[in-house]
């Protein structure tokens, strides 16, 4: 579907669905494995084809549970909490974005508009 594979892989199914995305991905792709707290699992299993056919790099990325998901939730809108904004851009300056949140590091978030 992507004529070449994703550069950036999100597998959300966990060690059972990584082989899939290693052949999803590009050849130089990367994929960020969300781990939950709860994970049944010990490993992951990748065959040697699927493994043979990427240079993907693989990130794990360890998440809480749902339920710990919505507690953290309930907190934030409990205690008004919101998140330190740097700077707003339009989405039409999101590639300058990203270089100057290389180059400038600002002090909080920056965030880039989508639409109206």
């Amino acid at each position: 579907m992507t004529d070449g594979g994703a550069d950036l892989v999100v597998e959300t199914g966990g060690p059972d669905a990584i082989e899939r995305s290693v052949r999803a991905s590009s050849l130089y792709g990367q994929i960020a494995l969300l781990i939950t707290a709860s994970a049944a699992h010990s490993g992951i299993a990748i065959s040697h084809a699927a493994y043979a056919s990427s240079l993907a790099t693989i990130r794990r990325v360890f998440v809480g549970s749902r339920t710990q998901f919505e507690a953290m939730n309930r907190a934030v809108a409990t205690h008004g909490l919101r998140p330190v904004i740097d700077r707003v851009l339009p989405f039409e300056e999101a590639h300058g974005a990203y270089r100057g949140d290389a180059e400038d590091a600002p002090f909080g978030k920056v965030v880039i508009g989508i639409g109206g």
